[in-house]
């Protein structure tokens, strides 16, 4: 059993470390804050190596400005110049996640961070709110076969509506289409 000393100690040493904990949460959602900031104001450039295509995309890699010089037109099919403008703005947007991965490490990083669970066992952990997803570039998905459609929809017989016979081309309308109707607007 503790005396009361031993509850006075323990009792402080719990509550300069919920302190230290809190101080730390408050400091680095401080830090959040500030590099959402920072990070929505970056960009990133890249050109192709004739710098007839330049491209700036967003902070998340969306694309934002695409310039193209006049000789971008010489002497490339139509699929030449867009895969090189899908090759320069694939590296604009690897530029910018590569610093927006940068700025945000220190604040990712979980060395010496104090956690719930190391004070309160079975308490839930703080530190997966300061974890940052790090994705790698998306993969279009391939384009739909004919497979996925049970057959080819280029290619699918079309069969001309057959009419009843002996109805007229009003029977939608039990023959009182406007169409047939004369003078009588």
């Amino acid at each position: 059993m503790l005396d009361d000393d031993q509850l006075a100690a323990r009792n402080a040493e719990l509550r300069g470390t919920l302190d230290n904990l809190m101080r730390e949460l408050k400091d680095r959602t401080d830090g959040l804050r500030d590099a959402q900031a920072a990070i929505a104001a970056m960009s990133g450039v890249a050109s192709s190596p004739d710098g007839n295509v330049v491209v700036t995309v967003d902070s998340t890699g969306v694309l934002d400005k695409l310039e193209l010089r006049p000789r971008a037109f010489d002497r490339v099919t139509p699929e030449q110049l867009a895969q090189t403008i899908t090759q320069v703005t694939r590296r604009a947007a690897q530029d910018v996640r590569e610093r927006v991965n940068a700025h945000m490490a220190p604040l990712t990083s979980e060395e010496g961070v104090i956690d719930l669970p190391d004070v309160v066992p079975g308490a839930p952990s703080l530190k997966d709110i300061f974890k940052v997803e790090q994705r790698d570039e998306p993969v279009p998905p391939p384009p739909p076969s004919d497979e996925d459609f049970g057959s080819s929809v280029l290619r699918k017989e079309v069969r001309p509506v057959q009419r009843a016979a002996g109805t007229g081309e009003d029977e939608d309308f039990g023959g009182n289409s406007i169409m047939g109707r004369g003078n009588g607007w």
